[in-house]
């Protein structure tokens, strides 16, 4: 073969950006569930303290991790040229920065980070996870190739994620009456905020979430159309979703057409995904399914 003058230094180039970018996505991955790591201690330390400089340096250290977390999955997109969800352990990374997301977002609006340690408990058992045990291997659905299908699938996990917060706000409702009921002032009375608070958070997490899966779901409906031929497909995982949605919308006229509030509507958030989350197991486990990335 002929020389070619400057194709050997370009491909080394390429070869050189390629190594570094590979590197870099390990590095981030690392990382990850070290800052996340030292964000929760700050966070169980604020719980137990009530030192407002540990607090705050725990959400900064938690925005960090968001940041670099979100580096981490575009770049990592970008370089396997695939959304990052092709197998278990890469899920559990996009539902680490989910959940970490939509925290922080609620957090900050409503200026309360007392609730910072069980959901940063969350993300870094499922970063650890995903670092320790993730293989880049290659293989992986078409279907994570195609642009329109990862935002639809983002939106779809987003929107499970936020119901996920919320039903665990319901269940931190839950706890704080049952102590408050009782007369019991201890660790959980004194570390958590105000039942109104609690009840404020979780409905902004139960909202957000409905809105992100029905815009998630929709775009996934209009995807199948454009390029599949087809509006809705009968398969389970898609009408459980779209059942689940369905009911957690008319949950929500219902709880506004009613004023329901307190108790009632933190059960409601609990046991609704509860319910949701098991179902979609099964379909998981037992059903038939178009809805698998590898």
């Amino acid at each position: 073969m002929a020389y070619v003058p400057g194709v050997a230094p370009i491909y080394l180039a390429l070869e050189l950006r390629m190594m570094v970018m590979v590197q870099t996505i390990k590095a981030i991955n690392v990382l990850l569930p070290l800052i996340y790591g030292i964000s929760l201690g700050l966070y169980i330390q604020y719980f137990s303290a009530k030192h407002s400089g540990t607090g705050k340096l725990a959400s900064r250290l938690l925005l960090t991790g968001i940041v670099l977390h979100l580096a981490y999955l575009v770049s990592k997109g970008i370089f396997y040229q695939y959304f990052p969800i092709t197998n278990s352990f890469e899920s559990f990374s996009m539902i680490a920065f989910d959940v970490a997301l939509i925290y922080y977002f609620i957090e900050r609006l409503i200026r309360e980070d007392k609730t910072g340690l069980f959901f940063l408990t969350i993300v870094f058992l499922f970063q650890i996870v995903s670092s320790m045990f993730i293989v880049n291997d290659g293989i992986h659905s078409e279907l994570l190739s195609n642009p329109m299908f990862g935002i639809h699938t983002s939106l779809t996990l987003l929107g499970l994620s936020a119901l996920a917060v919320s039903a665990l706000y319901g269940l931190m409702y839950w706890m704080l009456a049952k102590e408050i009921k009782g007369h019991r002032f201890g660790a959980i009375y004194e570390g958590l905020p105000a039942l109104e608070t609690l009840e404020n958070m979780g409905r902004m997490a139960s909202l957000a979430g409905l809105i992100m899966l029905g815009f998630g779901i929709f775009l996934g409906h209009l995807w199948a159309y454009k390029i599949l031929g087809y509006f809705f497909k009968a398969d389970p995982k898609i009408v459980i979703t779209d059942i689940a949605w369905l009911a957690y919308a008319i949950g929500w006229v219902f709880v506004w057409k009613r004023g329901l509030s307190g108790l009632r509507l933190s059960r409601l958030a609990f046991w609704g995904f509860i319910l949701f989350f098991l179902a979609i197991m099964v379909v998981n486990i037992l059903g038939d399914t178009f809805h698998k990335f590898t």
